[in-house]
């Protein structure tokens, strides 16, 4: 292994042999497998002196049956090896906006390919001479202006069979700029070289015993599993169905547990350290810059609102989070908050309760309101207390440690929504209705809604806010049906849209949907400048 200077730009260059990239690559792989298996990671000192050696950044991607699985990278220029190498990994297996945490039943299915980068530089000649400047197969391309960023790997144009003219437009696609837009003197155009090392994620085990015995111990589990059901049972569905009321598809639990008393039990994290931060500390951090960039907004409403809802998104906090925060810090405490939001896993009740005494994370516990739980189900039947459903879900395990800053002394119930019809919904939206009737009428206060959603998934960045700008309009209308028409019309993939037509459609029987009110738009383009495939956030309220 060797490494040069560019003396044009001051960073370094990779020229790392087959045999430094070939270990580069057992060492990432064990790390995500390590990972994923919860298991203590791989020791730092097995990259020798390569894990001190300063670079661009490194990326780290996985292709399932030859089609992007997730890609994540890590770059500051100057950066140690092992610590950009490291973040690569983890966060490609565990926090790619556009895909579900990688599973250890994918482990066959999957390509590993690791990128090491270098030689940055500034392509400032003017105008339409950038593109002499480019070489197909060496460079790679970085271009960022009006606010947007976007990034393309050396091996992107040959596997596109791209020309220079083509790379320059794919590369502007990406980062959501008009076509043309390289050209332009607001916009900053860079190149940079790398090396890449990729082979099948499970390739020569050997190399790892460990990681042999978590792929043995997998098969072994998924064929004493007599159900069929094992991937199931482990990984994470994002099913995209034509069919708006089977988009999840759900399927009831194989365990019946609404009779077992949760009550004094926890309903513990899943995905702490994935969609959020792991330790109290690190979330208290960064719930404060939230509340730090939220005050310098504008503008802002002021007192905290009473409000019968609210929307928010429930991706990972670096993404959605100071949506959500800036939505929930709007809203006056109430005693009760009720969150309605969508199943991503098959696992568990259609219509499912969650029956645990506490929801628990790092930073303390938050109770559930049992009695309202135990009155509900009886209320609305198609709903049953079912801990499966809830175990694994983090559509609103992400909100609790933001409830918990906004709404300290609140009271939460989780409502989680599978698969269903119009007619189904709106039966249980009667049913709905009429039981907070009843509620209140015994003196308690009226609970808050809470929609936990995200909204159209994987398209573009300009497709995503197209088409969700139709979904918002629709909720403006303060319409329940022109919001479910308008999704599936349009196929727009709001995940959560059936906990929102069922929630406005509960609001709209007791004459409270009269206006939807925005509190801001962003998309995960926003964050990862990747415009290639996004998720888009709302945050409304509404009375």
């Amino acid at each position: 292994m060797s490494q040069s200077n560019d003396e044009s730009s001051g960073t370094l260059k990779p020229d790392f042999s087959p045999e430094v990239m070939e270990n580069l690559f057992y060492w990432a792989r064990d790390r995500v497998a390590n990972k994923v298996a919860n298991t203590p990671p791989p020791d730092a000192t097995l990259l020798g002196d390569l894990a001190r050696i300063p670079v661009l950044g490194v990326f780290v991607s996985f292709k399932k049956n030859g089609r992007l699985r997730s890609c994540m990278g890590y770059m500051l220029d100057g950066v140690d090896l092992f610590t950009a190498l490291e973040s690569a990994a983890i966060s490609a297996s565990t926090s790619d906006p556009r895909f579900p945490p990688i599973s250890s039943s994918e482990f066959y299915d999957l390509d590993l390919e690791v990128w090491t980068l270098g030689s940055m530089r500034l392509i400032d000649e003017p105008g339409a001479a950038r593109r002499d400047a480019i070489e197909i197969g060496r460079d790679g391309l970085q271009i960022q202006g009006r606010g947007r960023r976007g990034l393309l790997l050396p091996s992107v144009a040959l596997e596109m069979n791209w020309g220079v003219d083509q790379f320059l437009e794919g590369v502007c696609d990406k980062a959501g700029l008009s076509r043309g837009s390289w050209a332009d003197k607001d916009v900053q155009l860079f190149a940079f070289e790398g090396v890449s090392f990729k082979k099948p994620f499970v390739w020569n085990v050997s190399k790892n015993p460990a990681l042999a015995k978590l792929i043995a111990d997998f098969q072994e589990n998924a064929s004493n599993d007599s159900s069929g059901n094992h991937q199931d049972r482990i990984r994470p569905v994002f099913s995209l169905s034509p069919n708006l009321f089977q988009w999840q598809a759900p399927k009831e639990s194989r365990r019946r547990d609404s009779s077992l008393d949760f009550s004094e039990s926890v309903r513990f994290p899943a995905v702490e350290g994935m969609f959020y931060p792991k330790t109290a500390a690190e979330q208290t951090a960064l719930l404060d810059r939230f509340d730090s960039y939220n005050r310098s907004d504008l503008p802002f409403f002021g007192e905290k609102q009473s409000v019968s809802a609210a929307l928010v998104p429930h991706a990972g906090w670096v993404f959605s989070g100071r949506l959500a925060s800036k939505t929930l810090s709007r809203i006056k405490e109430p005693e009760t908050l009720v969150v309605l939001a969508p199943k991503h896993r098959r696992e568990g009740a259609n219509y499912a309760v969650m029956p645990y005494g506490y929801w628990g994370w790092d930073g303390g516990r938050v109770p559930n309101d049992l009695d309202f739980c135990e009155e509900f189900v009886k209320a609305v039947p198609c709903f049953r207390k079912d801990a499966v459903a809830h175990r694994s879900e983090h559509s609103i395990e992400v909100q609790i440690p933001l409830v918990a800053r906004y709404f300290p002394n609140a009271k939460v119930v989780g409502l989680l929504i599978g698969g269903s019809t119009r007619e189904e919904l709106l039966r249980t939206a009667e049913q709905f209705a009429k039981f907070l009737i009843e509620w209140e009428s015994r003196g308690h206060s009226k609970p808050l809604l809470l929609i936990s959603s995200d909204m159209n998934h994987y398209s573009n960045d300009s497709t995503t806010r197209d088409l969700d700008k139709k979904a918002t309009d629709a909720l403006e209308s303060t319409s329940p049906d022109n919001l479910l028409d308008v999704v599936a019309r349009y196929g727009i993939t709001m995940c959560g849209v059936l906990p929102a037509f069922l929630t406005l459609t509960v609001l709209k029987l007791r004459g409270e949907y009269n206006r939807a009110i925005k509190v801001g738009y962003a998309t995960s383009c926003d964050v990862s400048g990747d415009a290639e495939r996004v998720v888009g956030y709302s945050g409304y309220l509404f009375e």
